[in-house]
């Protein structure tokens, strides 16, 4: 049994609420009803500001994580009154919020702070909320999961939701040079907010939850297949979108193709290159699913249809705008092509890419506005940090000349505390969990490559079972989060009706969120599959398209 502690030394004893303070439709056997009374189908507070204020100070004991830690406070909870509708937003239920945090096994390691929201109508389900970049700060789960447009948030839906900041605060990569935070980054904070999100649920409802749910994108991806690889015990249902499953392969390949760009001079695109080449892709790709809506579908039919010589400079040399020279072509061809390691990472994997640099990529990642290598996405938002702090283990190494064939032990390191590459997922699947992939075909910080890598070895583990359990969908002109297809699909109900009930998402339909054409709808198609247009209909709605495969 978990045991909550008070400050105070007089109050050591397990944390007791009176039944009367807990209304629920039927008679919990916890408040002295029948053990065999059928559930309630929700848990009614009907004085939530009393007991949302009585955890304040209540410790949890380190021998309610499953993982080494410190324990946990809840250093502040108060009750947030619910809101009327307004406009388009649902209306807002009363809630208790709960904020504090997991101490580390070590008084010198950070701890991870977290935020949890217990609805005064809860419905017996939690949503975890992944993380993104390189964390740091807190997830509070009060706004929606993910890609979900205009649908109700989960909190609005009567959810526990609750997020944490992974174990460091702050921005930056410096808190690699802690093995504490590092092992929560790379994976143990998932654990470790879950098991207190579970303590703090059995301390205010006095039940349990019966369904629990995490909810990611890129790193909060990687979080959430994590959960299913790791933690399978704890979780019903995963929705991982475009996950930064392999940081080790990621970082060291985003290195690859920066310093491609920038350590040769004239090798990186400008503004003007990157129209020029974009504008010919589109023009030999674009109709190639049947419409010309601004998106390349047939992928594979651009590779035949779309050749980069086309734009090469005459003699090769760069003689202006209107065309590319052999340096940046040959720029462009290391992202079209794997990279190969010089060893295998822990995980087995051996190399990253191919990159969606002919396809409508979205390249202003790799390449600067500005023509400066520095003012990249991937210099701004990693390069610096990951290969001072990560792999080299040295504040003051410098960035440039980075060869992580010399920091072996490093690289494994990282890739072993991080990577969530295991394709075996039995503890999941034999209690009936839910994968879901999302994954957008231009994506420039995680190439949908190494996702469908990954589901491909699921494939291999479990054969024809495979479906049983997981459905990987690929969305044309959805990027890390935006693009030319702008996806929106609420995916939680999907989620939850596939565990609730059994029924998969069968091409569901998901709507455009980009400002230039918001509001059309295409099937998104299961891999290996893509929306082709049937000819007729209007080309802005689902019914007109087809998921086809070849």
């Amino acid at each position: 049994m978990i045991k909550f502690r008070t400050a105070a030394p007089d109050a050591r004893r397990p944390l007791r609420v009176p039944c009367t303070m807990l209304l629920v439709t039927l008679v919990l056997s916890a408040c002295g009803g029948s053990d065999d009374a059928p559930a309630a189908a929700t848990v009614k507070i009907s004085d939530a500001t009393t007991r949302c204020a009585a955890l304040v100070g209540v410790k949890v004991a380190a021998s309610a994580f499953a993982l080494s830690t410190g324990g946990a406070t809840f250093t502040a909870a108060a009750v947030v009154p619910s809101a009327p509708a307004s406009g388009a937003a649902a209306a807002t239920p009363e809630y208790c919020k709960v904020t504090g945090s997991i101490a580390a096994a070590q008084a010198s390691d950070p701890s991870i702070l977290y935020q949890v929201n217990l609805p005064s109508d809860w419905n017996y389900k939690t949503v975890q909320f992944g993380g993104g970049g390189t964390n740091g700060t807190v997830i509070t789960g009060t706004d929606n999961v993910v890609n979900a447009g205009s649908a109700v948030t989960p909190l609005q839906r009567g959810y526990v939701t609750f997020g944490g900041d992974s174990g460091h605060q702050g921005g930056g990569s410096e808190f690699f040079l802690s093995d504490t935070a590092t092992a929560n980054y790379g994976k143990q904070s998932v654990k470790k907010t879950k098991d207190l999100a579970t303590a703090l649920i059995q301390a205010y409802y006095k039940t349990a939850q019966k369904r629990n749910y995490y909810i990611g994108h890129s790193k909060g991806g990687q979080e959430g297949l994590h959960a299913a690889q790791d933690y399978a015990a704890d979780y019903d249902g995963v929705m991982a979108y475009y996950p930064a499953a392999q940081f080790g392969s990621l970082v060291l390949s985003w290195y690859r193709l920066w310093d491609t760009a920038y350590s040769t001079p004239g090798a990186a695109l400008n503004q003007a290159k990157l129209t020029l080449l974009q504008t010919a892709v589109r023009t030999a790709c674009d109709s190639l699913d049947g419409v010309a809506d601004g998106i390349v579908s047939n992928l594979e039919a651009c590779k035949v249809a779309f050749s980069v010589q086309t734009l090469r400079c005459a003699g090769g040399a760069d003689t202006g705008d209107t065309c590319l020279s052999d340096k940046q072509i040959a720029t462009l061809d290391v992202g079209a092509s794997q990279m190969s390691f010089a060893f295998p990472m822990p995980n087995g994997i051996s190399s990253v890419g191919p990159w969606p640099m002919y396809n409508l990529g979205d390249l202003n990642f790799i390449f600067s506005a500005t023509g400066l290598g520095t003012d990249s996405i991937y210099y701004i938002a990693f390069l610096p940090g990951d290969v001072k702090y990560a792999f080299v283990g040295d504040a003051n190494a410098p960035v440039t000349g980075f060869d992580y064939r010399l920091y072996k032990s490093r690289v494994d390191r990282m890739t072993s505390l991080y990577d969530a590459s295991n394709p075996n997922v039995d503890t999941f699947v034999n209690k009936g969990g839910k994968l879901l992939l999302v994954h957008g075909t231009t994506d420039l910080l995680v190439p949908t490559s190494m996702t469908t890598a990954y589901y491909n070895s699921l494939g291999a583990r479990y054969g024809s079972k495979l479906k049983d359990f997981a459905r990987y969908y690929i969305a044309p002109g959805f990027g890390h989060g935006s693009g030319a297809f702008t996806l929106q699909w609420d995916s939680l109900t999907a989620l939850d009706n596939w565990v609730e009930t059994g029924k998969a998402p069968e091409s569901p339909v998901v709507t455009d969120g980009s400002a230039a054409t918001k509001g059309r709808t295409r099937p998104l198609c299961e891999y290996p599959g893509w929306p082709r247009f049937n000819g007729t209909g209007d080309a802005a709605v689902a019914a007109s398209y087809t998921c086809v495969a070849s």
